[in-house]
């Protein structure tokens, strides 16, 4: 309704296209559920470009004049009056409604844009939402990988996706999960209270952190990690390659010095070296059943590189036809897959 009444033609049409599109972009599982928002998209009979000349200057009148009126109000008698805040009140609000109303359209643009190519970008990296609950994930990778023992106040899985990898050697489906996890910590902070006094108070501060991952069947390996971020209860190193650069990135955590040094072949020593140089606070960590999880902190593993929008539209149709390359993504798994090739003859 509101829409209605503060964009008229062109530019109600246009933000309505884009709120649909930015809702059904999310929603979209497959490639044909995105085929179908790219052709409503182009579709649309209207402009893909704003004319929001009109509402920047409502904003810069409305912010002058209050400015204005409030310095004159006040210079009548050099202070604050009733009057005065009245005129500060209503320009202000006035002010922050033709603000909002200018910018909204762009940030919708911006938003809808970013939406419709990074699920372009999921699918072609063949990635699909799964259907979770944020918490009982959490709690299920805890009881799996000790990555997840992390967070003394709250944890929680924030996005997870489905994946498949095919190899020269091996192929295998995979979760790309992101979790999020918040420490609670007590400090001690000194203040001055009314009367002027020092004193203490202590108080509760939270801590947030993310870390990334992927998570997979492995099975060459069991109880092995390779550690390059702190592992809750991984203590020491268990066995030390022969590499200085290795030993500084990581430690081999193993039931004994024998299986890690079955792991530990120099051509995977020399795959964890050139690994680290790619993704940063790398933790390698296979559990008794098999599993890997592999983590990490960086965020943009499957975040889409693109960056035309709808308003340039020949541009943006041009960016959705061509086919996205997780690059981080990509070398990830194809150094999952390089270390099982190099480990299968040993067990």
């Amino acid at each position: 309704m509101l829409i209605a009444v503060l964009y008229q033609k062109n530019n109600k049409a246009l933000i309505e296209l884009l709120k649909r599109t930015e809702t059904q972009a999310h929603n979209s599982r497959t490639r044909e559920n995105l085929d179908a928002v790219i052709d409503d998209l182009k579709g649309f009979s209207g402009s893909y470009q704003f004319n929001m000349k009109a509402y920047w200057i409502a904003f810069a009148v409305f912010l002058l004049a209050t400015a204005a009126l409030t310095y004159w109000d006040w210079s009548q008698w050099q202070r604050f009056q009733q009057s005065t805040w009245i005129i500060l009140a209503v320009g202000s609000v006035l002010t922050l409604v033709a603000g909002i109303t200018a910018f909204y359209p762009g940030r919708l643009m911006a938003k809808a844009s970013h939406a419709l190519l990074q699920r372009d970008g999921l699918l072609d990296n063949d990635l699909s939402p799964a259907v979770f609950e944020s918490r009982a994930a959490s709690n299920e990778f805890q009881q799996r990988f000790s990555d997840f023992n992390r967070g003394n106040y709250k944890r929680e899985i924030r996005a997870l996706y489905d994946g498949s990898y095919s190899g020269s050697e091996y192929s295998f489906q995979y979760q790309y999960y992101h979790f999020h996890y918040v420490d609670e910590r007590i400090v001690t902070e000194t203040y001055t209270d009314s009367k002027g006094e020092v004193r203490t108070r202590r108080k509760k501060v939270y801590d947030h952190y993310d870390r990334y991952g992927l998570i997979l069947p492995f099975g060459l390996l069991r109880n092995v990690a390779v550690v390059g971020f702190g592992l809750p209860g991984a203590g020491k190193a268990t066995y030390k390659p022969a590499s200085n650069r290795f030993n500084k990135e990581f430690k081999v955590v193993a039931a004994s010095e024998l299986e890690a040094a079955k792991a530990m072949k120099p051509t995977v020593v020399i795959a964890f070296e050139e690994f680290s140089e790619v993704l940063s606070q790398v933790n390698f960590e296979v559990n008794d059943a098999g599993d890997l999880c592999l983590s990490f902190a960086d965020k943009d593993l499957i975040a889409t590189t693109k960056e035309a929008k709808i308003c340039d539209y020949e541009a943006f149709i041009e960016a959705l036809d061509g086919e996205q390359e997780f690059a981080k993504l990509k070398t990830s798994l194809d150094f999952i897959h390089y270390v099982m090739t190099k480990l299968d003859s040993n067990f």
